[in-house]
C-alpha cells in the first residue's frame, strides 16, 4: 500500500510497479475499474480503448488487463473491503505533520505486519498464501521501465524551465539550452545528456516558482549588486546565520555582497551545515572573510596538508660558511661627534 500526491497516470503506473516488486512477481490478469489513466473510451462489454502508455506498461510486465463493468461495484467488492480495512486500521487517526515518504514507510511496515493475520474462513496466514501464490506469478522485467513523464524543455534567460505552468530552476550556465525533464509523482529532474543537473520536489499548484539558490551562485559572483533582491536567496532555505553574516560584511566592507557570494560558493563543495559551523566560528574571531571560513573548513575536514620539512639541499646558498661579523664597527657609535 502506498500514498501519492496525485492520481495522474505516472502515479497510477508507479504504484503498480511497486506492488509487483513487493509481491516479487506479476499476476497473469489484473482487474481494474474504468479509471482515466488507463481507459480512453468504454466500449461494449469489457472492451476498452486503452492509453498507449498503459498498453506499453502491460507489454513490459506481460499481464492482461480486465476492466469491470460500469456501475458494477460488486465485481470488485473484495477490493472495496480491503480499502476500508486499511483506512480504519492505518489512517485512524489521520497522520499529521509527516511527509508522504514517512507515511509510505509506515504503510509498508503495516503491510508486512498484516501478513501474519489469518483472514476469516481461512486456515493459513496471508504470508503463507502469498508464498503459495508467488509461484504462479510471472517474472519481473530485467530492467524496470521509465514511468516518469519525459519532455524536452528550453531553459530561459532566467535559468528556469516551465513544466505544467510551474517554473523550475537549473544552473544558470544552461541558459538558452535544451534539457530533458523527467517528472515522477514526487520529483522533477532535469538532465543535460545523461548528467543530472537539477532536482526539485514536484509542485502541483499553479504558476509557482521552484528555485535552488545554488544554481545562481556563478551569476551572483559577477553581479553581486543583485544579492539583496535575488528571489532564490530570499525564498531559499539558508539558515538565518547567513543573512546575519551578509549584513555584517556589508557594514564593514565595500564589497560585502560579493564576499557573501564567495561564502555561498563554499556551499557548492561543502554541506550548508558545515559552512554554517565554520562561519559561526569565524565570526567569533573578528575580521573574518570567506577565506577564513574556507580555511576552517579545510582544517575541519582534514584537507589542510601538513607543512613538509625543509630540505637543506633545496637551499644551497644557505649552506656556505659565513665569516664572523666584525663587531669593531660598533665602536664608532662611541665617538663624540663635533
Amino acid at each position: 500500500m502506498e500514498c501519492f500526491p496525485t492520481q495522474r497516470q505516472e502515479a497510477f503506473l508507479l504504484g503498480q510497479r511497486h506492488a509487483f516488486e513487493f509481491w516479487g512477481g506479476v499476476p497473469r490478469i489484473a482487474v481494474y475499474d474504468n479509471l482515466k489513466p488507463a481507459v480512453l473510451q468504454v466500449l461494449q462489454g469489457h472492451s476498452r480503448r486503452e492509453h498507449d502508455v498503459f498498453l506499453h506498461f502491460q507489454s513490459v510486465y506481460r499481464f492482461e488487463a480486465l476492466f469491470a463493468n460500469v456501475h458494477a461495484g460488486w465485481e470488485k467488492g473484495s477490493v472495496e473491503n480491503l480499502v476500508g480495512y486499511a483506512r480504519r486500521n492505518y489512517f485512524v487517526p489521520l497522520p499529521e505533520g509527516t511527509d508522504l515518504e514517512t507515511i509510505n514507510v509506515h504503510l509498508g511496515a503495516c503491510c508486512l505486519s498484516d501478513q501474519q493475520r489469518t483472514m476469516a474462513r481461512q486456515t493459513d496466514s496471508i504470508a503463507a498464501r502469498l508464498a503459495f501464490e508467488r509461484r504462479m506469478l510471472g517474472p519481473l522485467p530485467t530492467h524496470a521501465p521509465e514511468l516518469a513523464l519525459v519532455v524536452e524543455v528550453l531553459v530561459h534567460s532566467t535559468g528556469r524551465v516551465r513544466f505544467q505552468t510551474n517554473d523550475y530552476s537549473v544552473p544558470i550556465q544552461y541558459a538558452y539550452q535544451r534539457l530533458t525533464l523527467k517528472a515522477d509523482p514526487f520529483r522533477v529532474r532535469l538532465y543535460a545528456g545523461e548528467e543530472l543537473v537539477a532536482d526539485h520536489p514536484r509542485c502541483y499548484e499553479k504558476c509557482q516558482v521552484m528555485e535552488d539558490w545554488r544554481h545562481y551562485v556563478p551569476l551572483l559572483l559577477k553581479k553581486s549588486f543583485a544579492v539583496p533582491w535575488a528571489s532564490a536567496l530570499r525564498h531559499g532555505e539558508l539558515p538565518p546565520a547567513f543573512e546575519a553574516a551578509r549584513l555584517d560584511l556589508v557594514a564593514h566592507r565595500t564589497d560585502g555582497n560579493r564576499e557573501f557570494v564567495r561564502l555561498l560558493d563554499l556551499c557548492l563543495t561543502h554541506s550548508v551545515e558545515a559552512v554554517e559551523t565554520a562561519l559561526t566560528q569565524a565570526r567569533t574571531q573578528g575580521g573574518w572573510s570567506a577565506d577564513t571560513v574556507r580555511q576552517l573548513l579545510n582544517v575541519a575536514s582534514g584537507q589542510q596538508p601538513p607543512a613538509p620539512p625543509l630540505d637543506p639541499r633545496a637551499y644551497p646558498a644557505y649552506q656556505r660558511v659565513m665569516p664572523l661579523p666584525d663587531l669593531c664597527a660598533y665602536n664608532r657609535l662611541l665617538e663624540v661627534q663635533p
